[in-house]
């Protein structure tokens, strides 16, 4: 595969001469400071182990209560799907299906997803839908919006706090945890490596194929 690697800047189309095998960390566009691609020799694993984590949480998050509310004694207990619900029962059909699709749908497919690529790639089995599996990562990452849903759940508990009692319940502590791991796996999460990866697999069977 030669002794280095040429990546072209997807901000301002520098070609850029990258030493292979890399090394640990991230590597910056010299003319417009972009951030090419990060490499970090035990990615794969990291990635795979909080994918299950992701699941895990996000299973923790739509089973249990959000938060309880109490107001002169009357206790109202919210759940992961109750803005959509409420929504819905405003007759605001659109909003309410994209803020379930954005909340839950899409970040458990997006997670589903890395599990089965990570997963496939670290048990060293390669499968021909890798490559459309991939580009439906990349296609499903900005609709995926955790953070901007607890962002608005913490103004609206600091809102409500003015008014009652707010009980924190277990589903909000994973929500939490989940946006947090979610962002930490898009620090350290680059597709070069996998993309690498099945460039050897394809080389190796091509050589296999002209000794037989």
């Amino acid at each position: 595969m030669g002794n280095a690697h040429f990546i072209c800047c997807h901000e301002c189309d520098e070609i850029v001469k990258i030493p292979y095998p890399p090394k640990s960390g991230r590597y910056r566009c010299p003319n417009c400071n972009h951030t090419l691609f990060k490499y970090w020799p035990d990615m794969i694993e990291r990635v795979y182990a909080i994918s299950l984590a992701m699941l895990f949480l996000i299973i923790i998050t739509s089973y249990f209560p959000f938060l309880s509310f109490e107001v002169l004694g009357n206790k109202r207990e919210v759940n992961f799907f109750t803005g959509a619900y409420f929504l819905y029962q405003n007759h605001d059909i659109i909003l309410s299906v994209t803020v379930f699709l954005t909340t839950l749908v899409v970040p458990l497919l997006w997670i589903l997803n890395m599990i089965f690529i990570f997963g496939s790639v670290y048990h060293n089995h390669i499968p021909k839908c890798i490559i459309p599996m991939l580009k439906l990562q990349y296609a499903m990452t900005p609709w995926g919006m955790l953070d901007v849903y607890l962002v608005g759940i913490l103004v609206s508990i600091v809102k409500l706090s003015k008014m009652g009692n707010i009980i924190f319940g277990v589903s909000l502590w994973s929500f939490m945890a989940l946006v947090l791991l979610v962002a930490y796996t898009n620090t350290i999460y680059d597709p070069h490596m996998i993309w690498d990866i099945i460039e050897e697999k394809n080389l190796t069977e091509v050589k296999k194929d002209e000794r037989d």
